[in-house]
């Protein structure tokens, strides 16, 4: 089943460069200020990761102010953790049943997150999900934010370098830093 499942990955990947390459969108730098809208992408892990998640949903509606937020959680398993069931109201998920052959996202969570034209795009996830880079690859959002690493390259136009083991909430901090001082053109 593991040999089965790094295929997949292998040829999602593949699909995922494709269409990278015929990709033309044009970038645009935006700040907490100038942004109306925040889409964010996430992979289900633990509670302590969900709880962080919420906090900074929170936090971007009551102190920064944004009205439209959409969040978009992807959970590995063919059904949603019980500690996610509660949000399954407030936030979008898909599961690994929701993926095709290629572990792209083909449900109307994922058509309908990437139909969205945010202002800004923050992908929380630590390693490579190809779920989750099918999303930020297909959506129109006009700023792209996620970690550095030499895979991540084609997919944001801002990244945070941190090291693997580092927490969410520090990465969330340097995002909130980047978003505060930055000035768009």
């Amino acid at each position: 089943m593991k040999f089965l499942t790094n295929i997949k990955h292998y040829l999602g990947k593949r699909k995922l460069d494709k269409f990278l390459l015929h990709q033309r969108r044009r970038p645009a730098v935006s700040n907490f200020e100038s942004a109306k809208s925040i889409g964010i992408v996430y992979s289900v892990s633990t509670t302590d990761y969900q709880d962080i998640v919420e906090k900074y949903v929170d936090f971007l509606k009551g102190e920064i102010g944004f009205k439209k937020i959409r969040v978009l959680g992807y959970y590995d398993g063919p059904q949603l953790p019980s500690f996610v069931i509660n949000q399954s109201l407030r936030y979008l998920y898909f599961t690994n049943k929701m993926i095709d052959f290629y572990q792209h996202g083909k449900c109307k969570e994922t058509s309908n997150f990437v139909k969205e034209d945010f202002d800004i795009l923050i992908d929380l996830s630590k390693e490579y999900c190809v779920p989750i880079k099918q999303v930020v690859a297909s959506s129109k959002a006009k700023l792209k934010i996620g970690r550095l690493n030499d895979e991540n390259e084609k997919f944001y136009d801002f990244m945070v370098d941190m090291p693997d083991n580092t927490p969410v909430s520090k990465f969330i901090t340097q995002i909130n830093m980047f978003l505060t001082q930055v000035k768009p053109k």
